[in-house]
């Protein structure tokens, strides 16, 4: 840490000279600082999406979606315990831009035409297409440091997300619930309706509400080059759907600009507890949740019991009938004999698709429960009064 003053308000203060852009803690100035020659230069085109989300209200919202996906709502206030809840205002370079493709490829023709066909079984097609984003990508040097931050993007269409940028104006606009209406987002109701870009503000400390603000540590050159990596990637695969064998395709991306805005987010976590006979096959375990802090929606959540779990708790059961229907055979009829080897057959089955279901994560996802323990205390400190 290095003490500097502020070339606004010309208040010291200490930063840390690894970040891209330093923040005054005093006026919510931001500038940069040439290492070479000492010069600081103001960035202006720092903005801010405000929290509009407190801890309660988190709270509610978590227990909401649970309701909503547990079959019995009237138990989740028993059985589901919050055991965390965290917010960040985290850092994103904005990135607007226009992408136009063009593609060339096979298709292969149907049956019945390929019988009157013997030269080819397929047809050239080509096309194009146009799309225009607001990107967003971090401006945190380890987008591994909070869990779900790095795979936030969920296109409509069938495809492997292997980026961590996102379209803002799709992702923060998903995941709201009835009651998530009545999120306070601004001071005018009439923006009760506007995206989390439209009421974004000049930065300023105050917006945050209380959310540790998070420092820049990424350089706009080098959002610009992710972003020309992930929009170019995923127009490839989008290009690859129209197609069975692809063999040309051109993308030209026009970047119209380019802002940082600090973006609020929510990290929940719960643990399921049933009172069911549920609760002798299940192990409690902590699960995820995020959330936005503008208008409260489930960007993405863990569930408790997923169809792993349900194939292990099938195959206990299954060989435990199994082992009673044996002694039965035993001690009474032999037909008990056929559906103790019948229970055993359904239980081994099971066993092995959970084993199969239970293959190795996603890397990016393993990555960040690691290291959120260790970058936990390092976030607190980064908050400002």
């Amino acid at each position: 840490m290095h003490e500097l003053s502020c070339p606004s308000c010309n208040a010291p203060s200490q930063y840390d000279l690894k970040d891209h852009i330093l923040m005054c803690p005093f006026c919510s100035v931001s500038f940069r600082l040439n290492m070479e020659n000492g010069k600081k230069e103001i960035y202006s085109d720092h903005y801010i999406v405000p929290n509009a989300c407190d801890t309660r209200q988190i709270k509610n919202i978590m227990y909401e979606w649970l309701k909503r996906l547990h079959h019995q709502a009237d138990s989740v206030d028993k059985e589901y315990y919050i055991t965390d809840i965290n917010g960040y205002s985290i850092p994103y370079w904005i990135i607007s831009l226009e992408a136009h493709t063009m593609w060339k490829g096979l298709v292969r023709k149907p049956k019945g035409l390929m019988e009157y066909n013997i030269a080819s079984n397929s047809i050239q097609e080509t096309g194009q297409f146009r799309r225009n984003y607001r990107w967003a990508v971090s401006a945190r040097s380890n987008i591994c440091e909070r869990w779900g931050m790095t795979l936030l993007h969920e296109p409509k269409e069938q495809l492997d997300v292997t980026w961590d940028g996102f379209p803002l104006d799709s992702t923060l606009s998903r995941g709201r619930i009835e009651m998530n209406l009545g999120v306070k987002k601004s001071k005018d109701s009439e923006n009760e309706e506007l995206s989390a870009y439209d009421v974004r503000e000049f930065f300023e400390f105050k917006y945050a509400n209380g959310l540790p603000i998070l420092t820049i540590q990424v350089s706009d050159e080098e959002a610009l080059r992710r972003t020309r990596s992930h929009v170019l990637e995923y127009h490839h695969k989008l290009a690859r759907i129209s197609v069975d064998v692809l063999i040309d395709h051109r993308t030209e991306l026009e970047i119209a600009g380019i802002q940082l805005i600090h973006l609020p987010f929510w990290h929940g976590r719960y643990i399921y507890q049933p009172r069911s006979l549920l609760k002798h096959f299940h192990t409690p375990k902590e699960k995820n949740v995020i959330l936005e802090g503008y208008s409260g929606g489930i960007l993405k959540g863990e569930l408790a019991i997923v169809k792993k779990d349900k194939l292990w708790v099938n195959a206990i059961i299954c060989a435990s009938l199994s082992l009673f229907s044996f002694i039965l055979g035993i001690l009474w009829h032999g037909a008990f004999m056929l559906i103790a080897a019948f229970l055993l057959i359904v239980a081994f089955a099971s066993g092995y698709m959970a084993m199969q279901k239970a293959a190795p994560r996603n890397r990016l996802d393993r990555t960040t429960f690691i290291q959120e323990g260790s970058t936990a205390t390092a976030a607190k400190t980064e908050k400002t009064s």
